[in-house]
């Protein structure tokens, strides 16, 4: 799930999501453009399939209607003056039909241009039986010679006994520029003749079982009649099309890369405001991803291990672990304060109750927030420390970040009467000075890192005398943070004002809870202690490669 979600936490993944998104909706929307037009494309086929097959139904009809004509007009003997006389009146008919045979069986005695062959014209074994609900039997482009039409061919559509003669040209596709179209009669075996229009396109959409096969570059339709006999079939080249149509093709990319870098943007806007860290923050920071770092806090004189500082670290969701100068600010915008002192309090007085031995007395300090100095609250907030007075001396340390409440007198004597001391954190930074010192009647003052980590002969490392002597001034608690040094630490032993707390990384570093108990035992902090940084570092980092919680 971590290696899931850095994904979206990574900028770099972020960009690659952003052109993935930008290529998927390209894609999509070319899809749906292309969907639509395939779509159009296919309606034009089908529709030019219809014409076709109208003309193929006209054609049919008209058949039939003679027939049934014949059949029902011509009484006379057959090929007697007078028959014939009755046939010339079916062929003037205005239906392109106008050539008959009297030819039962298939053998021609008489038409109606010739009274009588000397011979039957036997036209031999059909090419479409009558295989028809009307039993119409068909002999396809035949020569017309024996009818006096010499280099004419005809196709013979049989009604026993009378022949009607289907001149080519009764067949007229007329298709698309783009459109390809064939018309065909089929045999009962599934053979086919060609009938008019483009050779090859009822075998290619048979191959394509009449279906679309956008892939291939061309889609069509087949249609048959009622009979099965007469057939259309229809075939549009997109390639064809799409070049007869430049512009729009190139308005539709245009298009779709647009929507697409829309679609891009916004979807990248989404995902950085939603996994963005203030937003990840805000979501999950609970129980679950509250680290507890404990930073051991040392008398001066004794070299004693007297407590620790509890220090705030936050587990992102891709399990890396954040640093409060990352969320102290969010947590101040957003009012989220409180709550993230609750959580600290109640993951370290869990950790610290069941790790540290009972025996073990310890002072447990913690930063809170001048806005949240309100004594009912934060008792509630540490009712956990505040419940085992024999095992932990708590320690508020209000941290520097705005102006103290016009009622913080009042609480911190409340909280000193519940047993809890205040301190004054980061005192020399923000909004501290001589006269919230003396104004305040804290327990303690932590003086700033700054002062004690500022180099040899730097104003700053000046002042840390000054510095002390003025808190020494006070009477109150003095802690110095920052100490990373032996000759520092040697330093601050050889002033003659008193120090009673150091804490820094010459001590220790901030140290997850097994590594903090291991502290404790006896002799472990002189040794690692006497680690010196560089042994300290490359131990933390040991921790952090092997899951453990070091900072």
């Amino acid at each position: 799930m971590a290696k899931l979600v850095s994904v979206f936490i990574s900028s770099g993944h972020r960009r690659l999501i952003s052109v993935l998104v930008w290529v998927a909706t390209f894609a999509t929307v070319l899809a749906l453009v292309g969907g639509y037009a395939l779509h159009k494309t296919a309606d034009a086929a089908r529709a030019q399939t219809e014409r076709g097959a109208e003309q193929f139904l006209h054609l049919r009809t008209n058949l039939l209607a003679v027939f049934d004509m014949m059949h029902a007009q011509l009484t006379a003997a057959p090929c007697s003056p007078a028959f014939h006389d009755e046939l010339r009146r079916i062929a003037y008919l205005p239906d392109g039909l106008n050539e008959f045979l009297y030819a039962p069986g298939g053998k021609a005695q008489c038409s109606t241009r010739i009274a009588a062959f000397g011979e039957p014209v036997d036209f031999g074994a059909p090419d479409i039986d009558g295989h028809t609900g009307r039993g119409i039997s068909l002999w396809i482009d035949r020569d017309l010679g024996f009818l006096g039409l010499a280099g004419e061919k005809g196709t013979f559509a049989l009604s026993d006994p009378f022949v009607a003669v289907i001149p080519p040209h009764a067949v007229d596709p007329h298709p698309s520029h783009w459109l390809s179209m064939e018309m065909v009669l089929v045999a009962a075996d599934g053979s086919w003749f060609h009938r008019g229009g483009e050779a090859g396109v009822y075998q290619r959409r048979l191959a394509d079982a009449g279906s679309s096969v956008p892939w291939s570059g061309r889609v069509g339709d087949i249609a048959c009649g009622p009979d099965g006999v007469h057939c259309v079939a229809v075939e549009g080249d997109l390639a064809a099309l799409m070049a007869s149509e430049k512009g729009a093709l190139a308005l539709v990319l245009v298009a779709a890369a647009l929507i697409s870098a829309y679609a891009s943007g916004r979807a990248a806007r989404l995902i950085a405001r939603h996994w963005s860290f203030e937003a990840r923050f805000r979501r999950h920071l609970d129980a679950g991803s509250i680290v507890c770092a404990y930073q051991p806090v040392m008398r001066l004189d004794s070299g004693e291990i007297a407590g620790c500082e509890v220090l705030a670290r936050w587990r992102d969701i891709d399990d890396s672990i954040v640093f409060p100068d990352r969320f102290i600010d969010i947590v101040e915008r957003h009012g989220m304060t409180l709550r993230l002192t609750q959580l600290v309090a109640q993951r370290a007085c869990e950790e610290l109750s069941r790790t540290v031995p009972p025996d073990r007395r310890l002072q447990v300090s913690f930063n809170v927030f001048p806005r949240d100095l309100d004594c009912a609250r934060l008792l509630r907030v540490f009712s956990g420390f505040v419940a085992q007075p024999d095992r932990f001396d708590l320690v508020l340390e209000i941290i520097e970040s705005d102006e103290m409440p016009a009622n913080a007198q009042g609480e911190i004597e409340a909280l000193r009467r519940a047993g809890v001391r205040t301190y004054i954190d980061d005192f020399g930074t923000g909004y501290s000075n001589m006269q919230n010192l003396a104004a305040l009647s804290v327990d303690g003052v932590k003086l700033d890192r700054a002062f004690a980590m500022a180099p040899d002969n730097s104003m700053m490392a000046q002042m840390l005398r000054h510095a002390v002597e003025m808190i020494q001034a006070t009477g109150r608690v003095m802690v110095v943070e920052g100490v990373e040094t032996a000759e520092r630490l040697a330093l601050l032993r050889s002033m003659q004002a008193r120090i009673d707390l150091v804490q820094g990384y010459h001590i220790a570093r901030p140290l997850d809870i097994a590594a903090f108990a291991a502290f404790l035992k006896p002799g472990a902090a002189a040794h690692l202690a006497g680690e010196g940084i560089g042994a300290l570092q490359a131990r933390l980092r040991d921790r952090i490669q092997g899951g453990q919680i070091a900072v």
